[in-house]
């Protein structure tokens, strides 16, 4: 009876385990491919537009765009796969579109938690169209788009924040708090000429606070004001390896201008390692994870897993009796929010370049080389291979930088930050300034938008770049013409 019994069970068990296994692994393999394999794919589609451009085009390898429309900033890179295009367009969501002020001491809302004190109430409102927002041009007015750094001298070499306030004045508050102050930015004209007689005139700002908040600002306290980068090919800059960058420093360390980039050594928020800055103005931020989330909580007061307390100080009482959106546990931009804004960041592709043919392009281009700004201005460099996102991997990109410090005199002069001091800056990236005008209205550069022009803002460089900067103003008007259509080219 028994014997009898069992056999049915012993003939249908493997067949049953067989099923479970099967089961199980196409489960396995449904998990990878919707998790994990995604991150080194390229999509469903192809690459056939990039395939077939012309190479001199191609600004990022395969993250160039060729968007022809008013925002050619803010598109991602072609052929994402679906999941990559859903967290990027979440991104998009959370950088274009207000947060508001938390109106209990829970959260409730995914946009909840703006300040109590703040910049600006989206990432969108100061990187308009993912480039700058141009800033007035008469003096005397507050300032839009660009925050200004406090700083006064510690007594130990270095600098520090004013009493009672933030290392970046918050100029913006929640309902019942007071904001730290007005900025106001003020012009002089400095009118020079060119070798060649030909007149140009420089234009030099100079800062003040209105309405401290928090008691009067002491004499001496060092004002620079900061304005914000166009964002496309971010990710790429993130790919390139710490060794590229220590090779090109190496490369330059004896160069006849007197060139000599370094990098700006931070340490990495989350892990405590000591690694190269590649972003913000004096490279003082190693990655775009920890870029979001200090931007996040600088510009717009929203705690992170990075920065998990408001800003209040201690003598801000009305800032830290005002509701949060947030706890520490649960900051007011969740772990899944930042990530989406770090894809979208890491995601954004390169405009293409433009006007190849022209034959004052291609002059421009030459002259660029000969004068000496492809020194730090450095045309072409290589991504690693240990990206996370595989799509960033191996690029051969274009972004006529080197990511390094350069020393550019006293009159660009701010405040040291990390390993910078007040006169590094560095190098910021050129590809996409051509379509600034397109994009965002204007065309005012350098840190704190003092340059109304291309033009101006060579002419405001300095320091290592003196020599170079002579070059130019030697050539004559229509080599000086043709280099800056070179740059708009780009």
């Amino acid at each position: 009876m028994n014997d009898a019994s069992e056999k049915p069970v012993r003939h249908w068990l493997p067949i049953a385990v067989g099923i479970l296994v099967a089961a199980l692994l196409a489960l396995g393999w449904a998990v990878w491919k919707t998790e994990y394999a995604w991150r080194d794919a390229y999509g469903d589609g192809d690459l056939s537009e990039l395939r077939a451009a012309d190479p001199r085009a191609l600004t990022a390898g395969d993250m160039t765009t060729f968007h022809k429309g008013f925002k050619p900033f803010g598109q991602s890179a072609e052929n994402l796969p679906w999941q990559y295009e859903k967290l990027f367009d979440d991104g998009d969501g959370l950088f274009e579109r207000p947060f508001q002020p938390a109106v209990r001491e829970i959260r409730y809302n995914t946009r909840d938690g703006l300040g109590p004190l703040y910049n600006a109430n989206a990432c969108g409102a100061c990187h308009f169209r993912d480039g700058s927002v141009e800033e007035p041009y008469t003096s005397g007015q507050g300032m839009n788009g660009i925050f200004l750094r406090l700083s006064v001298a510690d007594g130990k070499g270095g600098w520090a924040a004013p009493a009672g306030y933030h290392s970046q004045l918050r100029d913006k508050a929640v309902a019942g708090v007071p904001p730290e102050g007005l900025g106001v930015i003020d012009w002089q004209e400095m009118p020079g000429s060119f070798p060649d007689g030909e007149a140009y005139s420089l234009r030099k700002p100079s800062f003040r606070v209105l309405n401290p908040g928090y008691g009067q600002l002491p004499d001496g306290v060092i004002f620079e004001a900061r304005s914000a980068p166009r964002l496309p090919g971010m990710g790429l800059l993130e790919a390139i390896d710490e060794d590229t960058l220590l090779a090109i420093a190496k490369s330059q360390a004896n160069h006849a201008d007197g060139v000599s980039g370094r990098p700006n050594w931070v340490t990495d928020p989350e892990t405590g390692k000591r690694v190269i800055g590649k972003f913000s103005l004096k490279a003082n931020v190693a990655h775009l994870r920890a870029q979001a989330a200090g931007a996040a909580f600088n510009d717009m007061g929203l705690t992170s897993p990075l920065h998990p307390r408001e800003l209040c100080l201690a003598g801000q009482s009305a800032c830290a009796e005002a509701p949060a959106g947030g706890t520490p546990e649960a900051p007011e931009l969740s772990e899944e929010q930042l990530q989406a804004l770090t894809i979208y960041l890491q995601l954004l592709a390169v405009p293409a370049r433009r006007n190849l043919d022209d034959a004052d392009v291609g002059l421009g281009g030459r002259l660029f080389a000969e004068v000496g700004c492809g020194v730090c201005h450095l045309d072409t460099v290589r991504t690693g291979n240990s990206h996370p996102i595989k799509r960033l991997r191996g690029q051969t990109i274009h972004p006529y930088s080197d990511l390094l410090l350069h020393d550019l005199g006293p009159d660009l002069a701010g405040r040291p930050d990390g390993e910078a001091s007040a006169q590094e800056w560095r190098t910021p990236p050129l590809w996409g300034i051509g379509l600034t005008r397109k994009a965002n209205h204007h065309t005012v550069f350098l840190h704190d938008q003092r340059a109304r022009s291309l033009q101006e803002a060579i002419l405001w460089h300095g320091g290592e770049a003196s020599p170079a900067k002579a070059r130019f103003m030697a050539l004559n008007k229509a080599g000086r013409a043709a280099l800056i259509k070179f740059l708009e080219s780009i």
